[in-house]
């Protein structure tokens, strides 16, 4: 596999309490102070139970604020097919946290954060699956015969708890698979899940949890792939 790779979808989403007045009124609050921090916008709208959803000018960045259950909202931050950089979503990701600091401050707790980065990366043969089977899981592709029928891709999944004594506890889910659309490349999905509420009045922290996201890729996940295909 080649270690340069081409993201495909960032994303970073908050669960809080308690539950904001999410109306008409707030709904123009948000856009102004949106544009007062600089993210400008192509569409917005709002839905009858207070779902507001935007989406930024000059390029696919999708901002959800909505009710997420009983005295909890969720705030949603998506940019799929990004066509920029991670720095630059950071950048956006940080300025829409400003506003909404604006638009509604006060104490809140979060409840939950989590955050997201899948990404496709070429494979050194003609086949990713073939290379992750034959190079990294040193298996014999006549093993797969067994299965009855050709094997059009396939990967690997992992589910990794909290480390005891963590911090801040994180729940790590990495997906490595051969890309149905196209054999030749990998699509990784990284997905980090901080399980512990923050204590009240802590900030939406994008940059944090998306520069961790990043680092756990590039220093835990990439060499795991890279083991035995160097």
């Amino acid at each position: 596999m080649r270690t340069e790779g081409k993201d495909i979808h960032y994303g970073v989403n908050f669960v809080f309490a308690p539950q904001p007045v999410l109306d008409r009124n707030k709904f123009l609050d948000l856009q102004r102070a949106l544009m007062d921090c600089g993210v400008e916008f192509a569409k917005a709208s709002i839905q009858t139970d207070g779902a507001m959803h935007l989406v930024r000018e000059g390029g696919p960045f999708e901002i959800t604020v909505k009710k997420a259950g009983p005295q909890v909202a969720q705030i949603l931050l998506l940019s799929p097919q990004p066509g920029c950089s991670l720095d630059l979503f950071i950048k956006n990701a940080e300025a829409v946290a400003k506003a909404i600091n604006r638009v509604w401050p006060g104490p809140r707790q979060i409840i939950a954060r989590d955050a997201t980065i899948r990404t496709l990366f070429e494979a050194t043969s003609e086949h990713a699956f073939k290379e992750l089977w034959e190079l990294r899981l040193q298996q014999r592709v006549e093993s797969l015969n067994l299965l009855g029928r050709p094997v059009l891709g396939g990967g690997l999944r992992f589910v990794m708890p909290p480390i005891q004594g963590e911090a801040d506890p994180v729940l790590i889910e990495v997906k490595i698979e051969s890309f149905l659309q196209d054999s030749r490349k990998f699509f990784v999905e990284t997905q980090m899940n901080w399980l512990q509420p923050t204590p009240p009045a802590i900030p939406f922290d994008p940059a944090q949890r998306l520069a961790q996201l990043r680092a756990y890729i590039e220093n835990n996940v990439i060499p795991f792939i890279l083991e035995k295909s160097k």
